[in-house]
């Protein structure tokens, strides 16, 4: 009985040695853990905040800036024509540089009378009207749910 005793006590001794080596295991990964989550995922403290609000406005002001000089070199240049827009899609497969046009010429769009767009049948009719990208204004099919240029989603 008393070697029973002794045994059933030396194997407590080694549980009890045992579950405070698991609680020791246990707390040094959770530690782990604590230390990577917050270096991963640590909060910007105020002073960062505002440094990175203001780059974003600047980046935005960049942006529009850029956007407008596009805008104003397209509006400027040698080749266009606001009225042929419509025209746009049978121009695609043209490949190469544009001559420059002789002094003293009459240009093309000054001898050819512009034409009315062609007419298709509208098909559109069962399907709605076309619907205008907020962010690059491109008149997109009505089944488009994203824009076919800048692949924004449709506002609906």
């Amino acid at each position: 009985m008393e070697r029973l005793h002794r045994e059933l006590e030396n194997q407590k001794k080694k549980l009890d040695k045992l579950k405070s080596e698991v609680n020791e295991m246990e707390n040094d990964l959770t530690r782990r853990r604590l230390k990577r989550s917050n270096s991963a995922s640590q909060i910007p403290s105020v002073e960062e905040m505002h440094q990175l609000r203001s780059s974003n406005r600047q980046l935005q002001i960049d942006i529009d800036c850029l956007t407008k000089e596009i805008d104003l070199f397209q509006a400027r240049g040698p080749h266009f024509n606001p009225s042929a827009i419509h025209n746009f899609y049978d121009n695609i497969g043209f490949v190469g540089p544009v001559p420059p046009k002789p002094k003293g010429t009459v240009s093309v769009e000054q001898r050819v009378p512009i034409k009315n767009p062609k007419t298709v049948p509208d098909t559109e009719e069962d399907e709605g009207a076309p619907w205008g990208c907020t962010a690059c204004t491109f008149l997109n099919h009505p089944a488009l749910h994203r824009c076919e240029q800048c692949e924004m989603p449709r506002n609906f």
